[in-house]
């Protein structure tokens, strides 16, 4: 233990683990197999981090979220340990550097996606690599029946072939006792050892209001709640921006979030919240991955998810500081209506799939025969423009494609420009003599990066630019001419989703889409949204229905929607308006009277409407007063 905790210490700032934690590192520095259930916010990565850097070799971590593998790599460097990730979108040189740093010892984590373990590329150094540890994140996604299934991590326990005695740690924030048991099975863990924390959390209050006016309800509360941090997720850009643009609009300090930022908006962003300079993130699922700010005194869903894997997960990102927080969803009818819609459109007509698959190919001009293993931009929007087929059912074909092993698509994300010189110092410095007009550019780029010419380094344009005093259509050409003159080796920034083929493309009629596995994913899909729907309409305690939905036990929590209501049902209502014109000697704002009794809103309107209209009350700008 005293190894772990000198690692925790110097390289964390912690001086003791977590309680939930400490078995999981210790198990796992043991070299058993591990799998860890810990919610939203129970330090999942230091978990299988620090038994990375204890145990001799490189950590080898596989996860599905581009957006979670870039920002914990750069955590990791910011700690000054060894770090990188392969993702879509990278070239073969850059990929080539990383797996040889890999390779001979100079990483201590590379982070990965569980479509490129199975490449001969990668497979054919992996098994050259000492690797001491082999982890899955978001181990969910194993299991047909976890909230996002990935049929590639099916493929991941082929790489216990090339290292036999390696141990493997899952790890994941959301799982039911039927995916627990899909994970040790498919990942043919060994007596694994298992650690699974209470999902309870005792100081999040979930509560969900049934309104028609869903966006003014949002706006009165994050009014009342000003000095306070809050998230207010949506399922589609769209609402993002509707909804951010009405909190600005109501004076509310708030910020838009989406997979599709730059790197350096999106920096720009967090520490603006980080700062508490933005009050209140609208923002898709994308937001949170790897950010943990422990004062979110409240989560609001303005859109449901279809899931309650994903919603508790979304939720679980308030009061990760142990105080008192809310989780707060509103719908109404409409919503219930668009779930059940949104659930139909993932399930096009398979001839729909097909052709998505046979116009993808040719927007893309990957000819029949070629293009297995290969990455490119889609522009999903000129995709579909081009061969007049409709938005949502082309994507919906994709992700059924995905789930069919035919391609892996990553959606909207960043991926910035990255550079790397291909040339000596020597050579570089005859190309400046010659080629004077690129001497403050390779320069700047040289000093400023200085392991440049070994590896691939990230450049944001703009502040290039800044530094350049030149535009960014200028700084575009001078780098393509670099590239045309073999000095350096560039991939470029896309925000545009990315396809892999997994397999050479198939000649039209040889594409096949299980019949029987198109069926069971819809199955599964709709057992899932019954659960979500029943959670937000049902009258069972929050905390208790989320519990029972995970498999796990607690007793009622006395503090949600559903238990507050069961309590005003037996408070005698004279009494209580009695105690609440004492309260009005002073004027005292709605939320003050909610405050002080810790009842519903609905209650307290009740008894003050009551009062009003007895004339023992009367309102005015300074709030109700007592006549």
């Amino acid at each position: 233990m005293s190894k772990s905790l000198d690692i925790l210490r110097k390289y964390w700032g912690f001086e003791h683990f977590r309680p939930a934690q400490e078995p999981i590192v210790q198990d796992a520095i043991n070299g058993f197999d591990t799998l860890a259930l810990l919610p939203t916010g129970g330090g999942k990565s230091i978990c299988f981090q620090v038994p990375g850097l204890a145990r001799e070799g490189i950590t080898v971590v596989i996860s599905p979220l581009i957006a979670l593998m870039q920002d914990q790599v750069q955590n990791l460097k910011k700690r000054g340990i060894k770090a990188a990730c392969i993702v879509s979108g990278m070239g073969y040189r850059e990929i080539d550097l990383i797996l040889d740093n890999a390779r001979f010892g100079g990483l201590d984590f590379l982070y990965t996606s569980p479509e490129r373990i199975q490449s001969r590329f990668f497979i054919e150094r992996f098994k050259l690599m000492t690797v001491g540890l082999i982890v899955v994140d978001e181990a969910h996604c194993i299991s047909e029946w976890g909230h996002d299934f990935r049929p590639s991590f099916l493929k991941i326990k082929s790489l216990r072939e090339y290292h036999p005695n390696t141990p493997i740690i899952a790890v994941t924030a959301t799982a039911t006792d039927r995916v627990r048991k899909d994970i040790i099975a498919h990942l043919e863990l060994k007596n694994a050892k298992i650690h699974e924390s209470s999902f309870e959390r005792k100081n999040l209050i979930y509560s969900t209001y049934c309104t028609e006016n869903k966006l003014n309800t949002i706006i009165k509360y994050c009014l009342s709640h000003s000095n306070e941090t809050g998230i207010v997720y949506c399922q589609t850009r769209k609402s993002v921006k509707d909804v951010t643009r009405s909190l600005i609009n109501s004076g509310i300090r708030a910020a838009a979030f989406h997979g599709g930022l730059n790197n350096l908006d999106r920096k720009q962003l967090l520490d603006h919240w980080l700062a508490d300079q933005t009050r209140v993130i609208v923002a898709t699922n994308a937001f949170g991955m790897g950010i943990d700010k422990p004062d979110v005194r409240y989560v609001m869903h303005y859109e449901f998810p279809s899931s309650l894997e994903a919603y508790f997960q979304e939720a679980g990102r308030a009061g990760r500081d142990g105080e008192t927080a809310l989780a707060i969803a509103v719908w109404n009818n409409t919503d219930l209506e668009q779930l059940r819609r949104n659930l139909s459109n993932q399930f096009p007509a398979l001839e729909t799939v097909k052709h998505c698959y046979r116009a993808m190919c040719s927007f893309l001009k990957i000819a029949i025969g070629s293009g297995k293993e290969e990455t490119y931009p889609l522009d999903l929007r000129a995709l579909t423009s081009a061969y007049n087929m409709e938005p949502t059912a082309t994507y919906h074909s994709l992700k059924l494609l995905e789930l069919n092993e035919t391609i892996s698509f990553s959606e909207h994300f960043f991926n910035p420009t990255k550079i790397k010189f291909i040339v000596g110092n020597k050579e570089l410095y005859n190309f400046q003599i010659a080629h004077k007009k690129f001497l403050p550019l390779t320069t700047f780029l040289s000093r400023s990066y200085p392991g440049i010419f070994d590896l691939f380094f990230e450049i944001h344009e703009k502040e290039l630019c800044q530094r350049l005093k030149i535009n960014e259509i200028q700084l575009k050409q001078l780098l393509q001419e670099l590239e045309t003159y073999g000095i350096i080796d560039i991939t470029w920034s896309t925000d545009l989703p990315t396809v892999t083929l997994l397999h050479e493309r198939l000649p039209d009629d040889y594409l096949t889409i299980s019949q029987e596995v198109y069926a069971k994913r819809k199955q599964f899909a709709e057992e899932k949204l019954t659960a979500a729907i029943q959670f937000l309409t049902g009258d069972t305690c929050r905390s208790q229905a989320l519990l029972d939905y995970f498999g796990q036990t607690g007793t009622i929590c006395g503090q949600c929607d559903v238990c507050k209501s069961r309590e005003e049902k037996n408070i005698n209502p004279e009494k209580a308006k009695e105690d609440l014109v004492t309260f009005l000697s002073n004027p005292r704002t709605l939320e003050d009277c909610v405050n002080h009794f810790q009842l519903s809103t609905s209650f307290i309107k009740s008894l003050l409407k009551s009062l009003m209209l007895e004339e023992r009350i009367y309102l005015d700008q300074a709030g109700y007063h007592k006549k």
